[in-house]
């Protein structure tokens, strides 16, 4: 469910930055650098909230 997400979301800041690319004239290197950037950072945050979780369940009394 993880990578469903993160692709849902790199499809997402994909097409906003395609966006600046053409009204403000971004680079493609840059513009690959800021996705990447964004990936990365949605990767852990929800890897945190999938910790935060299991975590929760775990402590769960029976």
């Amino acid at each position: 469910m993880r990578f469903i997400m993160i692709g849902i979301f790199a499809l997402i800041y994909s097409t906003l930055l395609d966006y600046l690319r053409d009204y403000y004239g971004l680079n493609y290197i840059v513009k690959l650098l800021i996705l990447g950037i964004l990936v990365g950072v949605t990767y852990k945050v929800i890897e945190k909230i999938e910790n935060k979780r299991l975590n929760k369940s775990h402590n769960k009394p029976l």
